[in-house]
């Protein structure tokens, strides 16, 4: 027994198990399985769509070789945007009717929100010129999603200009003071709407901006009319204060909507879920 434990611990050790594992766990999300794990250690090129296993018939498309795989996984294989049991008594079956979908990177989140959901609308916005030619082909290759459109823009709470650094798949942001774009990635001049009268008319808004959330939070017509529900990932960055995920509640405590905190990631970053009590 002793030597089997000890070849167990071997095993364990060994640097490419990890990986490995979360791979194929992830290729377990789509239907064509061998094909994800074969594209993805042969490094193969190109956008390829493939069929959801928990949801048939919807569908998505991946990147090879980039952050897609690991979005891709948090989204569908450890449902960071599975609903807490409260949205049935907020919704009711049919769940919410118009969802705004905020940094929507490839349309992940509104591929597993359209598969729960099929009578909403979406509305996503998506700045990075790469991620949203993706989300585009996405909308466009599947008839089933004609209540779905982008908006290639930066959410914020005023419209206007800014400097975004594109090409860092789910980690492309808004530029701030000093940040330098590291390999593969570029500075590019994006347009920015004030999304906060939309966030004020929704059933449902995710946030996934990489730091931009605070000016959203702080604003005081999200105070005023918050969302029914929010899903968000708070960041470090931008925030101000120790704890992201005690400022990120207390707005939102502040705008009348009770919190759920999924707990933290890496880095102080981590999902909340929040609905409103009014």
């Amino acid at each position: 027994m002793a030597r089997i434990i000890d070849f167990l611990r071997r095993i364990g050790a060994q640097p490419w198990l990890l990986p490995l594992t979360a791979l194929l766990l992830r290729s377990r999300t789509v239907r064509q399985s061998s094909a994800f794990v074969a594209r993805e250690l042969c490094g193969s090129s190109g956008c390829f769509r493939y069929e959801l296993r928990q949801f048939p018939g919807h569908y998505v498309l991946v990147r090879h070789g980039t952050g897609d795989v690991v979005t891709l996984g948090e989204v569908f294989h450890t449902s960071d945007y599975s609903p807490p049991s409260e949205f049935e008594e907020l919704f009711g079956e049919r769940g919410p009717k118009q969802i705004l979908d905020l940094g929507a990177n490839v349309g992940y989140a509104g591929a597993y929100f359209s598969a729960l959901w099929p009578d909403a609308g979406i509305t996503a916005y998506e700045p990075d010129p790469g991620n949203a030619a993706v989300h585009e082909h996405l909308i466009s290759v599947d008839s089933e999603l004609s209540k779905w459109r982008l908006v290639r823009a930066a959410a914020g709470n005023a419209t206007g200009e800014t400097q975004f650094v594109a090409g860092g798949v789910a980690l492309s942001r808004v530029a701030a003071i000093g940040d330098e774009p590291a390999e593969g990635e570029r500075l590019i001049t994006v347009p920015v709407a004030d999304v906060l009268p939309e966030i004020c008319a929704a059933d449902l808004v995710k946030i996934d901006i990489e730091g931009g959330e605070w000016a959203l939070l702080r604003d005081s017509r999200f105070a005023a009319n918050p969302p029914r529900a929010l899903v968000m990932e708070y960041h470090p960055e931008g925030c101000g204060e120790a704890s992201a995920s005690a400022a990120a509640q207390q707005l939102l405590e502040q705008a009348g909507m009770t919190v759920v905190d999924s707990g933290p990631h890496d880095h102080g970053v981590g999902t909340l879920w929040a609905w409103s009590r009014q």
